[in-house]
């Protein structure tokens, strides 16, 4: 779940992404899927996300967003660090979750 984003529909790459998107939808996302790194200690959160981000990676496959490659890789190891010992960041209610099945149910029809 690491590293997740929301998809305005099929995307491939991070590249496919809008810029705009993984800005915004980036740290929500992940503080949504792991609430747990407001609690965590931010030093040795950090010397995990570094021994990971040290492996001989050339991309990333996320099971909640784009595939990550190049300088995309380095960007999100980056934010995940960014969310050690931030505050939770409230998930959206139910008015926007309807707006996105709506959006999604369009889009398939």
């Amino acid at each position: 779940d690491s590293f997740a984003c929301p998809t305005p529909g099929p995307v491939f790459t991070h590249g496919d992404l809008p810029a705009e998107l993984w800005d915004e939808a980036f740290a929500p996302f992940n503080s949504m899927l792991a609430p747990w790194h407001a609690l965590c200690d931010t030093q040795r959160f950090r010397q995990h996300v570094d021994q990971v981000e040290r492996l001989p990676l050339s991309a990333i496959a996320s099971g909640h967003g784009p595939i990550l490659t190049g300088t995309a890789i380095d960007d999100a190891f980056r934010r995940v660090r960014a969310l050690a010992g931030a505050p939770i960041i409230p998930p959206p209610g139910q008015q926007l979750l309807d707006q996105i099945l709506l959006g999604a149910a369009e889009s398939v029809a």
